[in-house]
């Protein structure tokens, strides 16, 4: 009996071992998978980061900032270059993948060391996680965008209008009447996108169908440097009478009038209205290609009359496809009243002011509005021939590739 009790203290106590030996290696095993689904959490964020960090890297592709652009979103979402063992590498062209060496492409490389809890106990103090991340700039397939995130008739068309656009068109308000038609006319695109909702009051159509509640998008011209205002060339510059007139490029202060019944050229280049209205009125038949018109110092833009007039963008420089550019902070409404007899080619970029568009012809290779509202009366054609622009249309979208 001794021999048999001593036998069976035995056996508990090889039973003791044993458990305990298990609960070691289950707690270790529930150690190490905690471990690993925290590293896998941290990894998910990481690729999230460089995802975002590529597009913001992207979209600064032009500005020549890409760098500080994609370390700065990754800091946005918690990784910042060279704190707590973080690097954000921002790579233009790629350096890997199916992408490598290829222009219009940026990527982006996280890496971090994270450190470990449980799987301290087997020597594994930290593990090393990364996440890349490729963002892809390219022309846009869009040819209007309204700004504003708020604003009431954001796109607002009245009338008997006519407006036929061969690209689309991006509300970016969030109003439920982002987008409203007043009238018997057409607007045809190819393809709408209103972040808030539609008004229809009349017979008029829009086509295709738009869409609502989709995502906002970004300024496409964001990227555009304003250029440096020096002192005035000329100042309350004024044309008037029949005689033809040459311009030149440079600063004009307090406004540039048109009037009469003029040939009027101007020269190629830059022209800078600082302050003042540039206004263009009468019959006189206004030449005015390979110009940019920056607006500054509260400066507005009015061309009225039925005159033949031809204004077309750069092909080549800093403002390639870049027709009228007003200042960020300019809120002063810039109008568009003509015929289809006027010509215009190019950008007309009015990000924090209205813009009233009535006509414009068929005869313009390309025509882009982007501006905080559109307002728009009576007939236009819109094209999409960029092929005088060594880098397509200077609406630039970026996106992720991979």
């Amino acid at each position: 009996m001794k021999m048999l009790k001593a036998g069976r203290k035995s056996e508990s106590g090889q039973a003791l071992a044993v458990v305990g030996l298990g609960m070691v290696f289950l707690m270790g095993g529930a150690g190490m998978a905690t471990d690993m689904g925290y590293l896998r959490y941290q990894q998910r964020r990481m690729q999230n980061a460089a995802d975002s960090a590529a597009v913001a890297a992207t979209a600064e592709l032009l500005n020549g900032d890409y760098v500080t652009a994609g370390q700065d979103d990754a800091a946005l979402n918690g990784f910042t270059n060279g704190v707590n063992n973080v690097t954000v590498a921002v790579n233009y062209p790629p350096t890997l993948g199916p992408y490598a060496n290829q222009p219009d492409f940026v990527e982006v490389i996280i890496t971090g060391t994270m450190p470990t809890f449980f799987m301290k106990a087997l020597g594994y103090n930290n593990e090393t996680v990364s996440a890349r991340a490729v963002g892809h700039y390219y022309s846009g397939a869009n040819c209007i965008y309204a700004l504003s995130p708020t604003a009431s008739g954001a796109i607002n068309l009245n009338g008997s209008f006519s407006f036929d656009a061969a690209c689309g068109a991006v509300d970016d308000s969030d109003a439920n009447q982002a987008f409203t038609m007043n009238g018997s006319g057409t607007f045809t695109t190819t393809g709408t996108m209103i972040t808030g909702g539609l008004s229809q009051n009349g017979s008029g159509t829009i086509s295709p169908t738009p869409a609502t509640g989709t995502p906002p998008e970004s300024d496409p011209l964001a990227y555009l440097t304003e250029p440096t205002v020096g002192s005035c060339n000329y100042t309350s510059y004024v044309v008037n009478g029949s005689s033809p007139a040459t311009l030149s490029p440079g600063v004009y202060c307090n406004g540039l009038t048109l009037n009469g019944s003029a040939t009027v050229t101007f020269s190629s280049g830059l022209y800078i209205i600082d302050g003042g209205t540039f206004t263009i009125n009468g019959s006189e038949t206004v030449t005015a290609s390979d110009v940019t018109f920056y607006l500054t110092g509260g400066a507005s833009m009015t061309i009225n009359g039925s005159s033949s007039d031809t204004f077309v963008a750069p092909t080549t420089g800093t403002y390639a496809g870049i027709l009228i550019f007003q200042d960020r902070s300019d809120s002063s409404t810039a109008t568009f009243n003509g015929s289809n007899s006027k010509e215009i080619t190019g950008a007309l970029y009015f990000p924090d002011a209205e813009l009233i568009y009535n006509g414009s012809g068929p005869q313009s290779a390309y025509t882009i509005l982007v501006a905080n509202t559109i307002n728009i009366n009576g007939s236009a054609t819109l094209n999409d021939n960029y092929a005088s622009l060594t880098n397509g249309s200077p609406v630039k979208t970026a996106t992720l590739a991979e």
